[in-house]
């Protein structure tokens, strides 16, 4: 092979390498980007995650004790779930404190921003949290920080001050340093004998143009004769005080043949209120299993 030749090989050989690093993507980084959520008027077909153990529907206390604010598990569906209880339907109704009435559910009325049930029951239902149309659902007394003594409540405020400070989902730094407030803790036992405490927290930080506060929702396991508490679940939000979401216990509930515990929370937005049903897995994990829609009523 002539030089001339072997030149013209080397050069093709180039170009050739040269193009195919031109058809390389460009590395993308590790971390994962969520994208937006699609608007609220866009039609998403997704599946319920509703655990079908808790009937038809949750029911949540509404302006008294003998209203009900009905929560149908699919919002897509939500005409087909009112239209399908019955008529008059019998209803379980679960305070935070165990107690268990029964009513009956005349008729569900629509009233475009939410459906709203009268109760009806001799005597009339006392207060009360959450209720259940058909299912199998039993209580889990909680038992608030009022109800505890001076020492366990003094207690169970630093364990929950320590587990929130070593939680890896720091918002940036803005908080840091900042002292945590417990603004409601919650405690029960579930049928394998762990004790689960349910606590959230606030952290504050005061600018003067918008207060910043963060939320953490906790919820930490000790097991019995044990003294140690582990985090099982956890979320943090932060954002301006006016509108920042804010969540609270409703109940601890066992659903289901299988008995999962579960916690049923609020959340309130300022100007909408959604509801989340958290379960305990068999692997001793809490996963937030299904969230309704915002309720503007």
């Amino acid at each position: 092979m002539n030089d001339f030749r072997l030149y013209a090989l080397v050069a093709t050989a180039f170009l050739v390498a040269a193009c195919e690093r031109g058809k390389t993507p460009p590395r993308v980084d590790s971390a994962a980007v969520r994208s937006a959520p699609p608007a609220e008027s866009a039609a998403v077909s997704v599946r319920s995650t509703w655990d079908p153990g808790a009937g038809q529907v949750l029911l949540v206390a509404a302006d008294s004790s003998s209203r009900a604010l009905v929560i149908t598990p699919d919002s897509a569906s939500a005409a087909s779930a009112v239209a399908n209880i019955p008529h008059p339907a019998s209803v379980s109704l679960f305070g935070r404190n165990g107690t268990v009435q029964l009513a009956e559910l005349p008729a569900v009325s629509d009233s475009g921003a939410c459906a709203l049930a009268t109760l009806s029951a001799t005597p009339p239902p006392h207060a009360w949290s959450v209720g259940f149309i058909g299912g199998v659902v039993a209580p889990l007394p909680l038992d608030s920080t009022q109800s505890l003594s001076h020492a366990d409540s003094a207690t169970l405020v630093t364990w929950m001050n320590r587990l929130a400070s070593a939680l890896p989902n720091d918002t940036a730094g803005r908080f840091t340093g900042l002292p945590f407030v417990v603004q409601s803790m919650w405690r029960f036992t579930i049928p394998s004998g762990e004790q689960v405490v349910v606590g959230t927290l606030l952290r504050q930080l005061n600018q003067e143009a918008t207060p910043l506060v963060e939320h953490t929702l906790l919820v930490a396991e000790r097991k019995a004769n044990d003294t140690t508490l582990t985090t099982t679940y956890s979320e943090r939000v932060y954002g301006e005080e006016e509108t920042i979401e804010s969540s609270d216990v409703l109940a601890a509930v066992l659903v289901g043949d299988q008995k999962n515990p579960s916690i049923i929370l609020s959340r309130d937005y300022g100007n909408a209120t959604a509801y989340t049903l958290l379960e305990r897995g068999s692997n001793g994990v809490w996963r937030a299993r299904w969230s309704s829609g915002r309720q503007h009523c």
